[in-house]
């Protein structure tokens, strides 16, 4: 436990427009893992937590914490609250991950709810996060908006061997905390359907994410290589399908096809197994985990993205991917098929399907010119499309309609977030 909460000093105030009775807003987001720890959900709540900073509002997280990280620091003007953890890594959490942090943070968000006066909380994903929402409805009454994700939703992913029990046992609980959020929240409409199927009567609000485009320019330049690489960015998980890729590589390594393989996670060795199996370490390139900042030089010397997920709520990397101006092969699973234009941004394809990333690929590098065409339509595409200053603004008329459009907001002529009185 520290003893001294930060100030909040330095966080911009949002000054009402002429005639409008707008107030900054107190959010506490609250999720297990936070860039750069974790996958898109920990992104994403740090590019939506900077982003409604930038539009005045004062932002707090509640997140777990690596090996070395501080209990508290403000980074962009979000306040960054970090709990222990006993994650096994930077990018898989699993069930004592989950457990601890639970029990940590249940600890820190008391204090700071006597600390702190929070218009409202968002917790990002349901489970195991969202549990925490329970002390909130019960103990604060306040009012809370859950960000579903996918591997929180029922049916999303089976692959591992707890998941569709877990799922099944802790049902009514789920459906509890979603019929009493004050809001829900899904990245695509496919994860809407499948939410649809636990709860059906309740109403959820597509909020995609963004991708930043400083930090994933377009390309200016094409290479000069005979080969065709092929990048695929994921976690190593089951539900991405990278066996079948390594399978069609068999055959596209005969096309002067590469693969750059960047990622890593609990599947790793199964995933270097079979490409020795296959006797393909000639042709594919496995770096490991490439932190996000690092991504950008790794697409710019890549042709075409390849994602062959079995189940996927949204795709991250396709957007950035997509930024950078690559034309892209991915499954028509989830929400892939509201992001990519089909023989417009790329080709979608069946999933499990090797032969079918052999033809889609084959097809496209038989017309070079296409390459370019459909990078340049994905680069407009996804820049006007996804932006974080966007999906911060719908979250922030979200909360304003939750909590009404005039809501009382105590702050103090600094525009600080007004500290309480409280122990």
């Amino acid at each position: 436990m520290i003893d001294r909460l930060p100030s909040t000093r330095n966080t911009p105030r949002l000054d009402p427009s002429p005639g409008s009775t707008a107030r900054p807003l107190n959010v506490l987001l609250l999720n297990y893992e936070y860039a750069p720890m974790g996958g898109g959900a920990g992104n994403a709540t740090h590019q939506t937590a900077r982003h409604l900073v930038e539009q005045g509002h004062c932002v707090h997280v509640l997140t777990s914490a690596l090996p070395g990280q501080s209990a508290v620091e403000t980074i962009d003007g979000v306040v960054v609250w970090r709990v222990p953890s006993f994650r096994t890594s930077m990018l898989e959490c699993g069930l004592a991950g989950a457990a601890s942090y639970l029990l940590f943070a249940f600890f820190r968000l008391m204090r700071l709810a006597r600390s702190y006066d929070y218009d409202l909380y968002q917790f990002y994903f349901s489970l195991p996060t969202g549990l925490l929402a329970l002390y909130v409805r019960w103990v604060l009454g306040k009012p809370y908006v859950i960000a579903l994700r996918g591997s929180d939703v029922p049916g999303y992913d089976d692959s591992g061997w707890f998941m569709a029990p877990l799922h099944r046992l802790l049902r009514p609980l789920t459906r509890y905390l979603w019929r009493h959020a004050s809001a829900l929240t899904v990245l695509s409409k496919g994860l809407m359907k499948l939410a649809r199927e636990t709860v059906p009567d309740v109403e959820f609000k597509l909020i995609p994410n963004g991708v930043d485009e400083k930090q994933f320019p377009r390309k200016t330049a094409w290479k000069n290589e005979p080969k065709v690489r092929l990048i695929t960015v994921c976690r190593m998980v089951g539900r991405k399908g990278l066996q079948h890729l390594i399978e069609a590589m068999r055959e596209l390594q005969h096309s002067g096809v590469e693969l750059w393989l960047v990622g890593s996670g609990q599947e790793q060795a199964n995933i270097v197994r079979l490409v020795q199996r296959h006797e393909l370490e000639n042709c594919i390139w496995m770096p490991g985990y490439v932190r996000r900042e690092r991504l950008y030089n790794f697409y710019q010397q890549a042709d075409i993205f390849v994602l062959p997920s079995l189940s996927e709520s949204f795709g991250q990397v396709l957007l950035e991917a997509m930024s950078t101006g690559l034309p892209v092969v991915a499954t028509t699973v989830g929400g892939i098929p509201e992001i990519i234009h089909h023989k417009r941004g790329g080709l979608l394809i069946p999933p499990a399907d090797p032969g079918a990333i052999v033809e889609a690929v084959r097809s496209l590098i038989a017309f070079p010119e296409r390459l370019g065409k459909m990078g340049r339509y994905n680069a407009t595409y996804a820049r006007e499309r996804y932006n974080w200053t966007s999906v911060a603004t719908e979250y922030e008329t979200l909360y304003r309609r939750v909590l009404g459009q005039d809501v009382p907001r105590p702050i103090d002529e600094t525009g600080r977030m007004r500290r309480l009185e409280s122990s």
